[in-house]
């Protein structure tokens, strides 16, 4: 039995973390017993109710699969850093105070580690507002793994969204945890990158999660996070700045002129076969 490891790194997020929380511990998979779960949220020794949000909604639900590390930390990637050493699941995400899953995520992501030998898979670009309305949705086209060390997904193609992405934990092993855990904005492209080093990711047309605009949030200062990426990345060339301008306008383009384009790394389901093919 498959099982995951989801990771919340946290700090100050009373107004935020039960409802991610909740996100999780619903999950449907649960209820069926197909896999298993640990949980565990990384506090950076918050000042507010978050800990105590955190122990209750734990002890409510009788939830013997949450690890609370509650300490003083460098930052939100010192925090996830944690998180996964702890990690001891077959399949890993990270999802932050204030986002939160659709409750049959991980049931539509299991087959594809389980049957299909996918390595790491995303979802569509989910996002909400502050009263946790969707306003936004989309399917990824490609992620193309060179395009990673150019730095192109969040600065001339749209990024790979973190809270809709898992992938095998035996990729970890390809982290320097030291420069992770140091890094301040542009910590989820740093994983990015190292993964697609190793394999191509793969999109399922499945809304397995989503990201929450709010103010005061990290992954608002732009200009910092651009920097940062540019400190991890190399230099492109005209061919492939070529490239990645024809990729962003498939991006706009129809869902099944995307499949049509990827078709062995975008899964649709087939409603006649009921399977994502």
């Amino acid at each position: 039995m498959k099982k995951f490891s989801i990771i919340t790194p946290c700090f100050n997020a009373e107004h935020y973390i039960e409802e991610t929380m909740l996100s999780v511990i619903n999950q449907s998979i649960l209820r069926t017993g197909a896999a298993e779960l640990e949980y565990i949220i990384c506090d950076g020794g918050s000042r507010d109710r978050t800990v105590s949000i955190i122990e209750a909604v734990r002890d409510r639900y009788q939830c013997n699969f949450i690890k609370i590390i509650s300490e003083p930390d460098s930052g939100m990637y010192d925090a996830l850093t944690k998180g996964l050493k702890a990690a001891s699941g077959d399949i890993t995400a990270y999802i932050n105070a204030g986002d939160y899953y659709h409750p049959t995520a991980l049931q539509t992501v299991l087959p594809f580690f389980e049957k299909k030998g996918v390595h790491w898979l995303t979802g569509y670009n989910v996002v909400y507002n502050n009263s946790s309305a969707v306003v936004y949705v989309e399917l990824p086209f490609r992620y193309r793994p060179k395009f990673f060390s150019y730095g192109f997904y969040g600065t001339k193609l749209p990024a790979l969204q973190q809270e809709s992405t898992f992938w095998s934990t035996s990729l970890n092993q390809l982290l320097d945890y030291s420069l992770l855990s140091k890094l301040k904005y542009a910590g989820d492209y740093y994983l990015w990158l190292q993964f697609s080093q190793k394999y191509e990711i793969k999109i399922v047309e499945s809304y397995l999660g989503g990201f929450r605009i709010h103010a005061g949030q990290i992954s608002g200062d732009k200009k910092a996070y651009y920097q940062e990426v540019d400190s991890l990345v190399q230099q492109p060339g005209i061919f492939d700045l070529a490239l990645a301008l024809l990729d962003r306008l498939v991006w706009y383009a129809p869902h099944k002129i995307k499949k049509l384009l990827n078709q062995e790394n975008i899964f649709r389901f087939n409603h006649d076969l009921q399977e994502w093919i």
